[in-house]
């Protein structure tokens, strides 16, 4: 009993220092992130101590978000199936490339693919089910975003009627507080209009539900054409930037229907393009020697740039084997 109690009084202390400091919290965490990278090529085995790093630093933030998100907001928390499906997509996404080393470590390169196979299996289908049972489109990455702890704190980012409603949790029935409600004389009588961006988009357009099933549905395809074409080979990297390509396209034609969030969604992705110019065959073929020559060159005429150009061009082909998956995008 006494351990029990005494847990419980280390997580009521961090608890209450984290509400109390989100800012400094939020130093810690970047601090704890960016020393991931800098153990890398440090100590034996680094790649998997610095990706379990990584982890544990973005598992961290997403606790304390979760804390600030629940003392600062106005809103009631309940974590149903929907909510659990996404905490488990966003716990996945920061573990992933760490649970696939230790896998390789442990099992060789059979047991990494199996382990990246089943993966990608439970993410698409979870996905799938977030699109088409709760009609989420697109769904992001991670699907619970890093919160702006400043705003949320400050109190921008709540809706101007948040201190005025609360919402049921079965039923998601939005109810009026009495203390919220305008003076009688300003009162219109009409239900309480909610803002909700993820709710913003039609379902039910075809082209984009056809988008966002292809985006979902890449990895898997992906996964298959390097099962049948070998890692290093064109088709499968062409099958790849088709998929992205064509779900771009289907996006492309609806962009003014979307919320800002959704845009910003769509964006990141398209950015997400760049980086098949560091996968394989692409980097291995032709990239890899304009990278490095550029970095070099940077290096030599710009003073000081090579503390920073030679690391890079040192671990490049290290990271671009471990980092640069086309299903983690």
């Amino acid at each position: 009993m006494g351990k029990a109690t005494s847990l419980k009084e280390l997580y009521a202390i961090y608890k209450k220092w984290v509400i109390n400091n989100p800012s400094v919290v939020t130093d810690v965490e970047t601090v704890a992130t960016w020393s991931s990278y800098f153990v890398a090529g440090k100590i034996n085995k680094s790649p998997i101590v610095s990706e379990l790093v990584y982890s544990l630093s973005k598992l961290l933030s997403l606790f304390n978000d979760k804390l600030i998100r629940e003392a600062y907001g106005n809103e009631v928390h309940y974590y149903g199936f929907r909510e659990q499906l996404k905490l488990w997509l966003t716990i996945i996404h920061y573990t992933e490339v760490f649970v696939e080393l230790v896998a390789k470590d442990r099992c060789a390169t059979r047991g990494k693919w199996t382990v990246a196979t089943l993966l990608q299996l439970f993410k698409c289908s979870s996905a799938l089910i977030l699109l088409f049972r709760y009609k989420e489109l697109p769904i992001q990455h991670p699907p619970i975003p890093s919160l702006q702890r400043k705003q949320y704190t400050d109190g921008k980012e709540t809706d101007e009627n948040s201190n005025a409603f609360f919402t049921l949790r079965r039923s998601g029935r939005v109810i009026r507080r009495v203390d919220g409600a305008p003076p009688v004389a300003f009162r219109d009588w009409q239900p309480i209009k909610v803002k909700d961006d993820s709710a913003a988009l039609n379902i039910e357009g075809k082209d984009l539900v056809y988008a966002e099933s292809l985006h979902i549905l890449k990895p898997l395809v992906h996964l298959a054409t390097m099962r049948l074409f070998g890692t290093r080979a064109w088709k499968q990297w062409l099958v790849a930037l088709f998929i992205d390509l064509a779900s771009m396209r289907l996006y492309n034609r609806h962009m003014k229907e979307l919320s800002y969030e959704q845009r910003l969604e769509i964006s990141r992705r398209k950015l997400g393009l760049v980086l098949y110019l560091l996968r394989s065959p692409m980097y291995n073929g032709y990239s890899k020697n304009v990278i490095e020559n550029t970095l070099t060159s940077v290096s030599n005429k710009v003073p000081f740039m090579s503390f920073l150009c030679g690391p890079i061009i040192q671990y490049l082909s290290h990271w671009q084997d471990i980092y640069f998956y086309m299903w983690a995008s």
